[in-house]
């Protein structure tokens, strides 16, 4: 534990935005209704062709208007049981609802309309209606594919959202912690590195002016960034600088620190609060325990579309600082990774083999 005029490093969170709904946008539900009438229609005119071409008798325009009339009703009905049809009707009973149902509707209609057809209902006997069995069975095929389709649909659908709230969850659950770790570190530092300004102002005037002026600065960087929406390379380094300057004021020649970072990447989007735990950990468990002290550099680079940003130190190393792989900072690091990229973003940490000792923790993300 640091004395009470040891200020510790802050950590900030960002705000997760707004959720977004789950529900299917209205213009969405119109889009796919058209595209569904539009292949019933096609489907449809297709086996109307079909049997006019086996029945050359007859003429084609019944053919076709039979045909859309049923696809059309079958589209219709087989909607209507999908939504709202208990969950125990199975497809086997609607399909066996569906297809003379619409069967039926089509002929009726077509018979009033254009004519050619004979009535089904209270004009014919059984033969006219065996006359349509392989309307019966096309029907039903074509109803059970897309009874079968849309529930798949629905399902894919509904495990999407699943997923997407899932991760919603984990980001703001994420978020929350954060803000906690936040809530409970910063006014820590705020009031330590004021004990710290205060001690200086007698004994060490130039001192104290100079750790003011990198608090104003990491306040004035912490307070643009919660207040935007977007943070970059250049904004995270800003507060990483401010911090390191506090820390070098206090530990004097315990602590040298230099920031190697392309002007080009510091225009890169860099979310907050991935690169600062890092740093933390470098000064926190690398530099402070150290009797000697040590040295925090910070190096980017670009490999292909990957930001690789590095917090090389020279503390005690990995042998003695037991709280690098496990801390918290570390950990939301991780879950925020994962949450916000997937697997095509990493954070590693590993022992500074170009030194005698010390730690270099690398952070890579996609480019985007």
């Amino acid at each position: 534990m640091h004395s009470e005029h040891h200020p510790s490093i802050p950590s900030n969170t960002a705000d997760p935005g707004p959720r977004r709904s789950s529900l299917p946008r209205p213009d969405a539900w119109v889009a796919g209704g058209f595209a569904s009438i539009g292949w019933v229609v096609l489907f449809s005119c297709i086996v109307g062709l079909a049997f006019w071409a086996a029945h050359r008798t007859q003429l084609l325009l019944p053919n076709l208007v039979v045909s859309v009339a049923i696809g059309l009703s079958a589209l219709m009905l087989s909607t209507l049981l999908n939504r709202l049809a208990p969950p125990r009707v199975g497809p086997v009973v609607k399909v066996l609802l569906i297809a003379p149902l619409s069967v039926v509707i089509g002929v009726e209609f077509t018979a009033a309309t254009v004519g050619g057809l004979p009535h089904l209902i209270g004009h014919t006997g059984i033969g006219a209606w065996l006359n349509f069995g392989t309307s019966f069975v096309v029907t039903g095929v074509a109803s059970a594919f897309f009874i079968v389709s849309e529930q798949a649909m629905r399902m894919r659908a509904s495990l999407e959202t699943q997923r997407r709230e899932a991760a919603e969850l984990r980001q703001s659950e994420t978020a929350a912690r954060l803000a906690l770790l936040q809530a409970q570190i910063e006014p820590h530092f705020l009031f330590n590195t004021l004990a710290n300004v205060q001690s200086l102002i007698e004994r060490d005037p130039k001192r104290a002016v100079s750790m003011l002026d990198s608090l104003n600065r990491y306040l004035r960087a912490s307070l643009t960034r919660t207040r935007g929406t977007a943070s970059t390379v250049a904004d995270e380094l800003e507060l990483i600088e401010a911090l390191l300057n506090i820390a070098a004021i206090r530990l004097g020649e315990r602590l040298r620190f230099s920031i190697d970072v392309p002007e080009p990447l510091r225009q890169l989007a860099l979310a907050p609060l991935l690169l600062q735990p890092l740093v933390e950990n470098a000064l926190l468990h690398g530099i402070e325990p150290s009797i000697d002290g040590g040295e925090i550099r910070i190096v980017a680079r670009r490999e292909d579309d990957m930001l690789k940003i590095d917090s090389i130190d020279t503390g005690v190393g990995l042998g003695q600082s037991t709280k690098l792989h496990g801390g918290v900072g570390l950990a939301n690091v991780r879950s925020r990774l994962a949450s916000m990229y997937g697997g095509s973003a990493s954070v590693t940490v590993e022992a500074n083999v170009s030194a005698a000792r010390g730690v270099i923790a690398r952070l890579s993300i996609p480019i985007c």
